[in-house]
């Protein structure tokens, strides 16, 4: 039996006997009543286990949270940023606020979308052109990262995207009841379900 079913079998199971998960960030392990799954070992999430997902993210206990470093060196704002094309390899230059997201958090975001693709058999890309002046020339279009992903119908949903969207995501799709922070603490998913169904293009949960 596929392994990706066997993990939505024992999470179905899990939910409806409200057992207690615990994942590890070491070994990224699932204990699933009693059973140690590593999610290295599983097939990657298909749309047939993301209701499975949601049901266990609304119905299991939150877990606590782990904060993280506090004290970091301020880093100056850039006050010049050069973004790389990487569809057409044209440069676009920035000088004002975006500055800090080509500098800072770009390459942060690409990382975080190479493992959500590599978690999920969903199509799903990642689109950066808005930044290129050479790709997007129409400037009424704000700079933006928009994620694209593809519906069981054949349907396209987009939905433009920050850091943070791509972590609560990421966490979602690995099967984590928590997110990882930028920095490296832990807090809960829960709050956020309703913005994952939304970038998934699922209809908002019914009070």
């Amino acid at each position: 039996m596929p392994y990706a079913i066997i993990l939505a079998l024992l999470l179905a199971v899990a939910t409806a006997l409200g057992a207690v998960r615990h994942t590890t960030r070491q070994g990224n392990t699932l204990n699933i009543l009693g059973i140690e799954v590593k999610l290295s070992d599983l097939g990657s999430i298909s749309w047939d286990e993301v209701d499975t997902l949601l049901n266990r993210l609304q119905s299991q206990e939150q877990p606590e949270p782990v904060y993280g470093a506090m004290c970091y060196e301020a880093v100056a704002l850039p006050l010049v940023a050069e973004y790389l094309c990487p569809v057409c390899g044209e440069k676009t230059l920035y000088n004002e606020y975006d500055t800090w997201f080509i500098e800072y958090e770009l390459q942060g975001c690409r990382r975080i979308f190479d493992e959500i693709a590599g978690a999920s058999e969903i199509v799903i890309e990642l689109d950066e052109t808005r930044y290129c002046q050479a790709c997007t020339p129409d400037e009424g279009e704000e700079p933006a990262l928009i994620l694209t992903l593809t519906l069981e119908d054949g349907t396209f949903i987009s939905n433009r995207v920050s850091e943070f969207d791509l972590r609560i995501l990421e966490s979602f799709l690995k099967g984590r009841l928590f997110y990882i922070t930028s920095n490296d603490g832990e807090q809960p998913l829960q709050p956020y379900s309703g913005r994952i169904r939304e970038l998934l293009g699922l209809p908002a949960e019914e009070d």
